[in-house]
């Protein structure tokens, strides 16, 4: 596990080192149209928002479903249509949205507490985990597991969406590739009379897969598929790798090493652990 550093322009001077705030900058700076995604055709616009939505739409089962950490909830807010489930997050804004504008059942609800209420316990036959491990640090990271087992009934169906996988050549790009474009950029603009600033922002954490699956090891959990998609996304966020249309061809050169999507399905099972691993091209 490393820390993971996003260094992006911006127009003040403004280094955002707590992740969690970074985390809510970044989703109200990538969403100022959020409401669009409410609607059906401009949902299906969105590649990570339809193929986690087909891909759910295809697996989970007419059961008890709790999703954590929804965000603005365009995936849940769809499949609510078919499946009855429960969307969450800590963040007051999402639950309040959803309360006034739709009728999506959205509550306040926190994954890494110290004490999980009652209530919640051996309740849920199906789990979507949202894409929360590149915030959490390892202790968190195991008291959320560990909180995932015990909301979760035996037998129950586990989801971990992470888009965080580490490797070499993520780190270059996140490290040396990112900055340097950007300062290029930033010297660029500036010259042509924009005044921008390159930050430093604690984004959060990157893991190698095998550092996240030993981490389940230590829990309850078989481990039944990793569904992975999006081979070029990593290589996009370089803009000259996207203007070029390089992505395609990195993606096929490291067979397709690092899908942006990944989606581990788990069972709680307190049994002998074991993995099995279905690629989807």
């Amino acid at each position: 596990m490393r820390n993971w550093y996003d260094f992006i322009l911006k127009k003040e001077k403004k280094d955002t080192l707590n992740r969690f705030d970074y985390t809510d900058e970044i989703l109200q700076i990538n969403n100022e149209n959020y409401k669009k995604n409410f609607d059906i055709e401009n949902f299906k616009k969105d590649n990570l928002c339809i193929k986690t939505y087909t891909y759910f739409k295809n697996n989970l089962k007419d059961k008890n479903t709790f999703f954590i950490g929804s965000s603005w909830g365009w995936v849940e807010y769809f499949l609510s249509k078919k499946y009855s489930l429960t969307a969450s997050d800590v963040n007051d804004k999402y639950i309040n949205f959803h309360k006034t504008n739709t009728k999506l059942n959205y509550i306040k609800f926190n994954i890494i507490n110290e004490n999980i209420n009652i209530d919640f316990q051996n309740k849920y036959e199906q789990i979507v985990l949202n894409n929360l491990e590149y915030l959490l640090d390892q202790d968190q990271f195991q008291k959320c597991l560990k909180n995932l087992s015990l909301i979760a009934k035996k037998k129950s169906d586990i989801y971990i969406i992470f888009r965080s996988k580490d490797s070499f050549l993520i780190k270059m790009i996140d490290n040396y590739l990112l900055p340097f474009e950007n300062l290029i950029i930033k010297y660029i603009k500036n010259i042509s009379g924009q005044k921008l600033f390159l930050t430093k922002n604690h984004h959060g954490y990157r893991r190698y897969e095998r550092e996240l699956l030993n981490s389940i090891k230590m829990h309850d959990f078989e481990i039944q598929s990793i569904y992975r998609d999006m081979f070029e996304e990593e290589y996009k966020r370089v803009r000259i790798l996207r203007y070029f249309g390089i992505s395609k061809l990195l993606s096929i050169i490291f067979f397709r090493f690092h899908p942006y999507l990944n989606i581990i399905h788990l069972k709680k099972n307190n049994g002998k652990f074991y993995i099995k691993i279905y690629r989807f091209f």
